[in-house]
């Protein structure tokens, strides 16, 4: 009896996961209102002491974003501070819900891939995966001039979206 052929193989295509490719560490929340007075009121020193006596170590390794959850009116460089301690803790951090900033830390990873190594490549994108459609478009946006083919889906059920003619 002959080995099965794995078909993916002998195509020549190369798998594509992005969410290997674009490993995103746990993504928290950090809410602002916490550091304010009755969750609505800024005053400075009041503010700094809080952010002072926090503990920025459980940030560690994380994907953090700083959100407001009240109708308080913060200056911007209420954001800037915070931010000055989770730098030394958090792999990345901005201003938004858990899911814009986990898309924008993505889409900095995205910056880092060596696009070259996708030249001339038949190549399936996989389609279960977590990834947002914003960050599968902007990796089909930058890999289409380059790659001879683009399929998405799995192995047993891909869909052509491109060829180089």
């Amino acid at each position: 009896m002959e080995a099965p052929i794995n078909r993916v193989e002998a195509a020549g295509l190369l798998t594509v996961d992005l969410g290997r490719l674009l490993p995103s560490p746990p993504v928290v929340e950090i809410d602002m209102a916490n550091f304010l007075e009755e969750g609505l009121l800024l005053r400075e020193k009041v503010f700094r002491a809080a952010l002072k006596a926090h503990d920025w170590s459980i940030y560690e390794g994380k994907v953090v974003a700083i959100r407001l959850s009240t109708e308080a009116i913060v200056p911007p460089w209420a954001y800037l501070l915070i931010g000055m301690y989770l730098a030394p803790h958090a792999v990345y951090y901005g201003v938004g819900d858990k899911a814009s900033v986990a898309e924008r830390y993505q889409m900095l990873l995205l910056e880092t891939i060596d696009w070259e190594s996708f030249r001339d490549k038949k190549i399936l994108l996989r389609g279960c995966t977590s990834i947002s459609a914003t960050i599968m478009t902007e990796f089909f946006r930058r890999v289409m001039p380059i790659a001879q083919l683009v399929f998405y889906g799995e192995a047993c059920s891909s869909v052509p979206i491109y060829k180089r003619r």
